[in-house]
């Protein structure tokens, strides 16, 4: 059950660095401060819409409400021998019928069954099972029209009579395509939309607890963002409205009508995708999230990143720096209908990430490390991350209020971005993210000095979770590493010519492998870590690469502690036979000196 109270939510700050504390001084006297009311923190279950199914279907939890016994009766008669099964052992048979034919005939044999195979998500599946057959033909306005090629318009207007089926597996996707998040967070709309207007007014308060704080960019330099914001979300303002292109799903349609882009698990052209922005009934519609198309090679040419998100080392990786290209994709076109968006995630290979909204407005709700959203399941490792249910499902469950309950709200940071407004997500940042309007947005991941070391880490020590990375442009990569090697008589890590000469064994078939490195299987494990390191020395950062790989010793000998509760350091001290070389004597040089071992506690922090 979800909450009916308010509260206040939001994240004020405490233990600022002098810097940041003389920052906040200096604009508080110079610019006019204005007193917040407490904000919106849960939502009511009020607010939650319970339309009618078009098919009159009912929730299960009617089945506890006197039903009367000619509809019983009747519903015995309708499902047959079916009769004695519930109805989600009833849905699982018919999962399992993929022949359109034969799922017509079912439906037509009663109302009941008529209903129970309407369910849009196993329409779905038969539709992207022939995607061939149907990618190239118009949408319908459902997917179950769109496989029988019946217009939405001329659907039987069915009604079941009240109770005849009480179906949570039917009812609730239907529910969940019908919420209204305008409606539900109205207040924390309400809010933010001051919180957005004041910043255009140069009027950058402290905000309560909770919410994500607004940064102008003009403003704040890369030094500043590198000491004292890269740990925490925030939202990034500019007061110039042609600092971002004024693109529109009219104009980038007419630009780009049948370009495909990738929506999910169809690549449709932008034409098809518009009909289907215009009338589908998903619980979870589909989101546009498309980096390799025709037309974002021309629409990355037309935004120039932040100046403080421009420093980012995995350009090491791309061509133009280094010769070849083996970077994991990393910048996004996004486009999606009211109520589309993105279910609790971290972004790819501990990198940081921006994004901009273009058109429409962006819900955000973000973790930190380390704590666990509700409705979210990992292993210990975060390598496997489930997602139960959608973000409609997610919210109207309960768990979006659940979320101000842990450390009694002091984690959860929410906001919205308004059109203009640019959000900074920290690396290993859990965050879920809402289209409240129709949206265009533009992402991207980065690596900024701050975090180079907990990349480093990730892909030294979380080798399985490594993704974006191609077969075909590692396999470039290590080629030209090693040329370079061979012509400079240069000595080579012993790691990358054993994956090379693995890559030799596997033949051309390799080149084929133009995909996810994370999504294939029996694979040589790739060297990311060791070309990484290669390549961050080889543009002349050995001082940065040295200083961030100590952070990453500190951090396994923390780790190693934690989990064995020893010190790797004094076992590799005290091992048989080991010689003094760490030790250094410490007094006089007779017999009465003592000795200290050659680190402080600083190393093991």
């Amino acid at each position: 059950m979800i909450a009916n109270s308010l509260d206040h939510v939001g994240y004020a700050p405490t233990d600022q660095p002098a810097l940041k504390r003389a920052k906040t001084d200096y604009l508080v006297q110079q610019k006019r401060q204005r007193t917040y009311p407490s904000p919106s923190r849960t939502i009511s279950i009020l607010s939650i819409a319970n339309k009618q199914h078009p098919l009159n279907v009912k929730p299960s939890g009617n089945t506890f409400i006197a039903i009367d016994p000619e509809i019983l009766s009747k519903s015995q008669q309708l499902l047959g021998d079916l009769n004695r099964f519930p109805d989600n052992i009833i849905l699982h048979i018919i999962s399992y019928i993929d022949d359109v034919p034969s799922l017509l005939a079912l439906s037509h044999t009663s109302r009941i069954l008529y209903a129970l195979t309407s369910d849009e998500e196993h329409w779905k599946q038969i539709y992207i099972a022939n995607i061939i057959k149907y990618d190239e033909l118009s949408w319908l306005g459902s997917w179950k029209n769109s496989v029988l090629r019946i217009p939405f318009e001329y659907n039987a207007n069915l009604q079941l009579p009240n109770n005849l089926l009480c179906c949570d597996e039917i009812y609730r996707p239907y529910q969940c395509s019908q919420v209204d998040y305008k409606h539900i967070f109205r207040k924390i709309i309400q809010e933010e939309e001051m919180y957005h207007q004041d910043s255009l007014n140069g009027e950058l308060g402290k905000l309560p607890r909770g919410r994500i704080q607004r940064l102008n960019e003009v403003d704040l330099n890369i030094d500043e963002f590198n000491l004292l914001y890269h740990d925490t979300p925030f939202i990034l303002t500019n007061l110039d409205s042609s600092r971002w292109p004024h693109w529109t799903f009219e104009s980038l349609l007419q630009r780009f009508p049948q370009v495909k882009f990738r929506q999910e698990a169809v690549n449709w052209n932008l034409e098809k995708y518009s009909q289907y922005l215009k009338c589908n009934h998903d619980e979870n519609p589909l989101y546009l999230f498309d980096c390799n198309s025709e037309a974002m090679k021309i629409l990355k040419k037309e935004y120039v990143p932040p100046r403080i998100f421009q420093q980012d080392y995995f350009t090491v990786f791309d061509e133009e720096t280094s010769g070849f290209n083996c970077r994991p994709d990393h910048a996004w076109l996004i486009m999606g209908s009211a109520r589309s968006g993105s279910t609790f995630h971290k972004d790819p290979n501990s990198t940081s990430a921006w994004n901009v909204a273009i058109q429409g407005r962006k819900l955000w709700v973000m973790l930190p490390p380390g704590i666990q959203p509700p409705g979210v399941s990992t292993d210990d490792e975060e390598s496997e991350v489930t997602s139960p249910v959608g973000i409609a499902e997610w919210v109207i469950s309960g768990f979006y209020n659940d979320i101000f309950k842990i450390n009694n709200g002091d984690s959860v940071q929410v906001g919205i971005t308004f059109p203009g407004e640019c959000m900074y997500v920290p690396a290993g940042w859990w965050h879920l993210v809402i289209n409240i309007d129709d949206s265009i947005a533009i992402t991207q991941n980065f690596v900024p000095q701050s975090k180079l070391a907990h990349v480093l880490n990730f892909f030294k020590n979380k080798p399985q979770q490594i993704s974006g990375f191609r077969l075909k442009g590692v396999k470039t990569c290590l080629e030209a590493i090693l040329k370079d090697a061979r012509d400079a008589n240069a000595s080579i890590d012993p790691v990358l010519i054993d994956c090379s000469a693995k890559f030799d064994k596997l033949g051309s078939q390799i080149d084929d492998l133009d995909e996810d490195c994370g999504e294939l299987a029996n694979l040589p494990k790739l060297p990311i870590y060791e070309i990484f390191v290669h390549l961050l020395n080889r543009k002349g950062h050995q001082d940065l690469v040295e200083d961030a790989l100590a952070k990453v010793g500190k951090w396994e000998e923390k780790v190693y502690q934690e989990e064995t509760g020893r010190s790797r350091k004094w076992e590799q001290l005290t091992e048989v036979g080991h010689k003094f070389d760490g030790l250094r004597e410490i007094g006089s040089s007779g017999g009465g000196g003592s000795f200290t071992f050659g680190f402080d506690e600083s190393d093991i922090e």
